[in-house]
């Protein structure tokens, strides 16, 4: 809940003509409105107006609304930013900010310590030299509804740095922002990082970039919760779309077509836990996982398509799980469709080297094919367990176009597929390599035939 002033001072900016709407009037009404927690507004004529500052605007006296009426550009540069918040309520509505240029934190904006709305307001081309293309939030509540943000960076955060923060996005769009650090660039759109808390709602992250996070960096001790997100086209080293290392929760979102030259085309879940439930992760490349690839704690997919993703080498080459790759943590597939993709070398499908266990239940792993191991699964590790599973029509180059099991059989670590109630049909050689066991119930034909 905002604040309410006991006395609102509004003020207007101009008289009605561009001449009258200069930094100095934004000044004097910014003082006015800020004594007496009132609303600016502007009156500068008819046209669309670009206000220039020279330094930038503390907020900090008193809470303040600027309505820009959508027809105001607010323009920085010359090594400032726009505006610093501090505790207090600070709302921008109806307004563009662009060509932020801070030498420190925050591009567009700095808050700290306050609360700061943004109500259909762009921020366009601004950059910050430390953390936050556009916005820098540190232990304040950051609210954005109805707005784009668009073409900003920083070497970390290229639209927004989150330090601590509650942050809330609602149907808002990001694109073309970039975390631009060759070591540690984190979230093309979004840093969030350690303890920050994201919910981000029915939104679009397109074509960002970064090293860490195409489009959002998830930090250890760090919340994000996705639901109605399109992310599509992100661009990075690692995490196509998203990278998690804390807590990740994906609802009823779409993550298409981004791509990578490390893991995790969609995803790439390193020492976190995530959940995707009712969501695609569709068209997505990385040299491995072309989906999802996870060394973390745990993932968990309910719901889930994971469809048309392609683990590949730039120029070609061989490498590993094309719609997801499994080498740490425990996995629970359930109720999903894991189909149409392909890895250059092993895992079409699913691709598992991990010590902690794979556990498919209702899932169809159908049309995935790899180069040489394992079409739909490949398996090196304890155990894989497949219950209520449909294996058809995958293929592999060299062998076990359903499953190859590839594990090395010690008391340690069995390394065992294990099936119960599961359809296996499409290929004469669809089980090879090490062990499998029927859990009974289970119709297969070629070399899967005595998994009955």
């Amino acid at each position: 809940m905002f604040r309410q002033s006991a006395r609102a001072a509004s003020a207007v900016v101009g008289t009605g003509t561009p001449s009258s709407c200069t930094e100095s009037a934004f000044d004097a009404a910014l003082t006015t409105a800020g004594n007496g927690g009132g609303t600016i507004t502007f009156n500068c004529g008819a046209a669309a107006h670009t206000l220039q500052f020279t330094v930038a605007k503390f907020v900090n006296l008193g809470d303040v609304t600027i309505d820009g009426g959508g027809r105001i550009i607010l323009a920085a540069g010359n090594n400032e930013r726009h505006f610093f918040a501090g505790p207090v309520t600070f709302r921008l509505r109806n307004i563009t900010l662009r060509q932020g240029d801070s030498l420190v934190n925050g591009g567009a904006i700095e808050a700290s310590g306050g609360q700061v709305s943004l109500e259909s307001v762009r921020l366009l081309d601004n950059r910050s030299a430390v953390a936050g293309g556009a916005i820098y939030c540190y232990d304040a509540t950051l609210t954005i509804d109805g707005s784009q943000i668009d073409g900003n960076s920083a070497p970390t955060g290229g639209a927004i740095y989150n330090d601590g923060c509650a942050v809330t996005i609602r149907n808002s769009s990001f694109a073309d922002n970039r975390a631009t650090a060759a070591v540690n660039g984190r979230g093309g759109a979004v840093d969030n990082a350690q303890p920050g808390r994201i919910t981000i709602r029915s939104s679009r992250f397109s074509t960002n970039n970064a090293l860490d996070g195409g489009a959002l960096y998830n930090a250890g001790g760090a919340s994000a919760d996705l639901a109605g997100v399109t992310l599509d086209e992100n661009t990075g080293g690692y995490g196509g779309a998203i990278e998690n290392s804390g807590v990740v929760t994906i609802t009823d979102s779409l993550l298409d077509r981004n791509s990578v030259t490390g893991s995790g085309g969609g995803l790439w879940n390193v020492s976190g836990s995530a959940l995707l439930e009712r969501s695609t992760v569709s068209g997505n490349t990385a040299f491995e996982g072309g989906g999802i690839s996870t060394y973390g704690t745990s993932l968990e997919m309910r719901q889930v398509n994971l469809v048309g993703n392609m683990a590949t080498a730039p120029g070609g080459g061989g490498t590993n799980g094309g719609g997801l790759h499994h080498l740490g943590g425990v996995v629970f597939v359930t109720d999903a469709t894991i189909s149409g993709n392909v890895a250059r070398n092993n895992g079409g499908g699913i691709y598992q080297v991990a010590d902690d266990n794979l556990t498919l239940t209702n899932v169809t792993l159908a049309d995935n094919a790899a180069d040489v191991l394992g079409g739909g699964l490949y398996h090196y590790g304890r155990y894989a367990v497949l219950t209520n599973v449909t294996l058809a029509n995958n293929s592999a180059g060299a062998a076990g176009a359903a499953i190859y099991e590839d594990s090395p059989q010690t008391p340690s670590s069995p390394g065992v597929v294990q099936l119960a109630n599961s359809v296996v049909f499409g290929s004469a050689v669809n089980c090879d390599g090490g062990l499998f066991q029927s859990l009974g119930h289970n119709l297969s034909q070629g070399s899967c035939a005595s998994l009955t």
